[in-house]
């Protein structure tokens, strides 16, 4: 005695689609956060511009107002920079490692270090 075979549809079942919702939600703050930065970096580019100024007083600083001119490339160029190591972190933190928001978080890091160089460059 065998048993007839189960009923089957005449076609699969079509798979669930997986939703990504936090996928779109991390573009828009990776987004978000790449324009605060881009205006973040347009301020300290044109603060630098002028920063040369006070070499000469007693309010420039040693590091920034040497002859060479090292440090004022260093304060003007520095967080474009970060900027650039800090998405390239992002890109492939997302892509290759599929950990986007550990990597945005590590990007965000990355690039405070530039402004942070340009403003101790300047400040001392």
């Amino acid at each position: 005695m065998s048993f007839p075979p189960p009923p089957y549809p005449p076609y699969p079942a079509p798979r669930p689609v997986p939703r990504r919702p936090l996928g779109a939600v991390f573009a828009v703050a990776a987004g978000l956060l790449l324009a605060v930065a881009v205006a973040v970096n347009g301020l300290l580019f044109f603060g630098m511009a002028f920063a040369g100024d006070s070499c000469g007083t007693s309010a420039g600083t040693a590091r920034f107002c040497d002859d060479s001119g090292v440090w004022i490339l260093v304060a003007m160029l520095g967080p474009w920079v970060a900027l650039g190591v800090a998405v390239v972190t992002v890109v492939l933190g997302a892509v290759q490692v599929r950990r986007p928001w550990t990597f945005l978080a590590v990007g965000v890091l990355v690039y405070a270090a530039g402004p942070a160089l340009a403003l101790f460059t300047v400040f001392g």
